[in-house]
């Protein structure tokens, strides 16, 4: 793309969902690409859902936004595995993929396969590869969803993905997760880290880092830690509801708050304007080609004119 990106997905789980398009994006700003969550694997054959919309596309393009259509290995009982490391499977998805784009009027696709197990590395990349292919023939854009980087998530294989992609997104987010010890889902050093650890394999104008919309509140009692996500609109609500008392932490780059009551002890790393223009301000000093949010509808108005200012 000309410029930096500044992507926002949009999680669309109908296709109903489509239609409300106009009212989801009525007070964005800055944003010139959105995301909807259109495509999904539904087999091991590489048969994908698919609940694209002719009629999303031709409005974002008159709002002047870029589509590019998500495709996700969600389906909990479809190994991903399998599924690309049969050569029939992946030609009969990216066959559907490409052909999706062109009667819909695509501009690009967002791959999102997340928890890839060591033995699919291989194969997921040689997807990326046949893809990357087909997308260029048809002029859409290509891009794909990573990790932070960790020792365990080598076989993603970064380098060789921003060989055959045109964006490599980093995913600065879910440092802490549902299931484990309470902390911020994004803390500025896990973002950074992030960033730096990527730009060992993927040059800069190729990066583009995610930020959330969202947190956590997390609960502990009687040993035991449970969590629950919110918006940043949920979260202040929540935040408001309960009294509970914001202090900023430097070193995390973000607002805590604790309380507690007959739930236990709760606890909260608040995502709010402040943070995430940290957040935006890396993009910035590392020269990156953009940022991307997850995900529209969790946003507090002010944020847009943060997100504005990546340059």
């Amino acid at each position: 793309m000309d410029g930096k990106v500044n992507m926002s997905w949009h999680q669309v789980t109908s296709q109903d969902a489509n239609a409300y398009l106009a009212d989801t994006i009525a007070n964005v700003s800055g944003v010139n690409v959105i995301s909807p969550t259109w495509y999904y694997i539904q087999d091991t054959a590489g048969n994908i859902g698919n609940i694209a919309s002719a009629d999303y596309v031709a409005l974002a393009h008159e709002r002047g936004l870029k589509v590019w259509g998500l495709i996700d290995n969600f389906t909990a009982e479809v190994s991903t595995t399998d599924t690309l490391s049969q050569l029939s499977s992946r030609q009969n998805m990216i066959q559907q993929l490409i052909q999706s784009a062109t009667t819909v009027g695509l501009d690009g696709i967002n791959v999102d396969f997340e928890t890839l197990s060591e033995d699919a590395g291989p194969h997921f990349l040689e997807f990326l590869r046949e893809l990357s292919i087909e997308c260029h023939k048809n002029n859409l854009v290509l891009s794909v969803d990573n990790p932070v980087p960790e020792d365990f998530t080598s076989h993603y294989d970064r380098a060789e993905q921003g060989r055959v992609v045109d964006y490599v997104i980093v995913m600065g987010y879910d440092e802490h997760f549902a299931g484990g010890d309470a902390g911020s889902v994004a803390s500025i050093s896990y973002v950074e880290n992030g960033i730096t650890g990527t730009l060992k394999e993927v040059p800069k104008e190729k990066l583009i880092n995610s930020v959330p919309f969202y947190t956590r509140v997390w609960t502990e009692k009687d040993g035991k830690t449970t969590s629950k996500a919110y918006g940043m609109t949920a979260a202040k609500k929540w935040v408001d509801e309960n009294n509970v008392e914001l202090t900023w932490q430097d070193k995390v780059g973000q607002y805590y708050g604790e309380i507690e009551n007959e739930n236990g002890v709760q606890k909260i790393w608040m995502e709010e304007a402040k943070s995430l223009g940290l957040k935006k301000d890396l993009v910035n000093q590392y020269d990156l080609a953009g940022i991307a949010c997850w995900k529209l509808g969790f946003e507090t108005a002010d944020i847009w004119t943060i997100m504005d200012e990546v340059k």
